[in-house]
């Protein structure tokens, strides 16, 4: 089974933040640990971390030292409050990095699509002070996060994309962004990392926007029947009251776009039409992408549903099953920490393959049953082999 490396490898290598660290009562390994499991057990606030601590303390103290028993709750928030942020990402990253060198190569025929877009924490917003907004880059192929970036209170998502490629491994990847991210320098950055961009087109970039639709309209004129083919596909759903029809076209001639050469590695554009019929309800939507990658509409059409695994798979999942709004934490470093700490549970979550249920469930069954959550922590935290001293790991 293919599995990272152990995390506490990384988290070791993160300085203690504290002036006098070695004057303080509790080891700042097991406060960032005592964190990890509470938030996987169900904790959503400062009260609660601490809360697990003490009633699983006896339990706790089976792996970890905790010379002066559990922190307190302002203890942990003091921590989350000076804990570098960026040297927490890097942590994560390089984490989830050593998931790839048996988990990545890919044959010609395959691609790994990430999608990338951004989330707002809205428990972090304060009067006159802006919520901290995330921009997570999900492997499709991985069903993990790969990293993610917190966007700068004086910028947005145009300058935290690039600097959140530079962080993290994109080879022979196909990145899909929103019409945000539709950036000439996110694109060029995207050739530079050695990936390719799916990128949806607004009115941000209006002349592109208008030359596209200008081409689309004009072969609608021309075919107003389309038969399946490399540039024309269609697929349908239906499910729980719900009816979806989707198509694709496909365009090569760059020609037809007057700003083509501006566009580092483009290639092709397209449309994709969405008619939903939701209790009997009709709607019509036209998207409009380019790509630095030649693909057959059907491909450009999954490519295009895939990138909404990154709401559905991440930001849903963050909100619904994590809560991550409930923690009203207004310093930024503390709710950055505190988000990446939540996206490290999320991805155990999504390793344990082996285990079948929701997140909540798995989350409410960590909290229960010291066992499942011990199994969790030895496989992706401690990383417990054949090899290692029995008594430094955690057991039911």
């Amino acid at each position: 089974m293919l599995k990272p490396a152990p995390l506490i490898i990384f988290l070791n290598d993160l300085k203690d933040p504290r002036a006098r660290s070695n004057a303080c009562e509790h080891k700042f390994i097991d406060i960032l640990i005592i964190a990890i499991c509470a938030i996987m057990s169900g904790a959503e606030t400062w009260e609660d971390i601490e809360s697990y601590g003490h009633d699983k303390k006896d339990w706790l103290c089976t792996f970890l030292e905790l010379p002066h028993g559990i922190p307190s709750h302002d203890c942990f928030y003091r921590i989350f409050c000076v804990l570098d942020p960026e040297a927490l990402e890097v942590c994560f990253i390089r984490w989830i990095k050593s998931y790839f060198p048996m988990a990545l190569p890919l044959g010609e025929s395959q691609t790994d699509i990430v999608p990338i877009d951004g989330k707002t924490i809205r428990g972090s917003r304060g009067k006159g002070k802006r919520a901290v907004h995330m921009v997570s880059a999900w492997s499709s192929r991985l069903r993990l996060v790969l990293g993610q970036k917190k966007v700068d209170t004086k910028s947005n998502e145009i300058t935290a994309v690039p600097e959140l490629f530079e962080i993290i491994d994109l080879k022979g990847a196909l990145i899909t962004a929103d019409a945000i991210s539709c950036q000439k320098s996110i694109a060029a950055k995207c050739i530079e990392k050695e990936a390719d961009y799916l990128l949806a087109v607004k009115g941000n970039q209006e002349t592109l926007q208008n030359d596209i639709q200008a081409v689309v309209e004009s072969h609608w004129e021309q075919n107003p029947v389309d038969q399946p083919c490399d540039h024309f596909a269609e697929q349908r759903n239906t499910g729980h009251g719900r009816h979806e029809y989707r198509c694709c076209w496909v365009f090569n001639d760059l020609t037809l776009l007057s700003t083509h050469t501006e566009w580092e590695g483009l290639k092709q554009f397209g449309v994709v039409q969405a008619d939903r019929t939701i209790d009997g309800k009709a709607t019509t939507a036209l998207r409009l992408y380019i790509t630095s990658k030649a693909m057959t509409a059907e491909e450009m059409l999954t490519a295009t549903r895939i990138h909404w695994e990154v709401e559905n798979n991440v930001h849903w999942m963050l909100d619904i099953a994590f809560n991550e709004d409930a923690c009203l934490t207004q310093d930024k470093n503390a709710s950055e920490n505190l988000s990446v700490f939540t996206t490290v549970c999320l991805n155990i979550f999504n390793m344990d393959a082996a285990n079948k249920g929701s997140m909540k469930r798995k989350r409410k069954r960590a909290g229960w049953n010291n066992g499942y959550l011990a199994g969790l922590l030895n496989m992706y935290i401690f990383g417990e082999d054949s090899n290692s001293n029995a008594n430094d790991y955690p057991r039911a």
